[in-house]
């Protein structure tokens, strides 16, 4: 694993900051943060790293161990509709004056899977990996009307929408390619937050 000095480089280049900038903005003394970015420091005290972290919009797990997702919020740059021509926001690096879209996992059980085959196209693609957020018992409610990862309780994995079944405590399995699955009961249902394309 690089060491940490790396990832803040990274992240540095990503908000296109001066290392002035962000001693500023993270209220850390400069020449502190030229250490760190000069790879002398192993572990910071106290919450600077959290800080750090917190002030260039990364995870401080992927900060100070390459764990998990980079960023916690993707700037939204533009809008489309259907059919038309993209309308780019300005995202020049450090303006920020468009939204930003939280990236996290709802602080559910994360799974993924991958596509094999070609019966969900043209949705999601052989070689696909969709990245979930696990539900269980009530908290399944959550998941209706979306692309979900399930497991029913005969033991047998589906990526469907899911909707609510006519009977109670049953759920129907809607397929983009072939018949639904109607009334059937399951351990868990997982929301697609996130495809990595293959």
């Amino acid at each position: 694993m690089d060491h940490w000095s790396k990832r803040l480089w990274r992240a540095l280049e990503w908000k296109g900051w001066s290392q002035r900038e962000l001693a500023r903005r993270a209220d850390i003394h400069e020449q502190k943060v030229y250490k760190y970015l000069q790879g002398r420091v192993d572990q910071p005290r106290g919450d600077t790293m959290l800080r750090l972290a917190d002030t260039l919009g990364v995870t401080e797990s992927w900060l100070r161990f390459e764990v998990g997702p980079a960023v916690e919020n993707i700037p939204v740059i533009g809008r489309i509709a259907a059919g038309e021509n993209f309308i780019p926001f300005d995202d020049t690096p450090g303006v920020s004056n468009y939204a930003e879209l939280p990236f996290n996992l709802d602080a559910a059980d994360p799974i993924a899977v991958e596509v094999r085959g070609e019966s969900m196209l043209p949705v999601y693609r052989p070689g696909d990996y969709l990245v979930c957020s696990r539900r269980r018992g009530r908290e399944m409610e959550t998941c209706l009307n979306k692309d979900c990862v399930v497991k029913t309780d005969q033991g047998e994995g589906y990526v469907k929408k899911l909707v609510s079944g006519s009977n109670p405590g049953t759920y129907t399995l809607i397929s983009y390619n072939s018949p639904s699955i109607e009334n059937i009961r399951l351990l868990w249902a997982a929301p697609i937050i996130w495809v990595k394309r293959g």
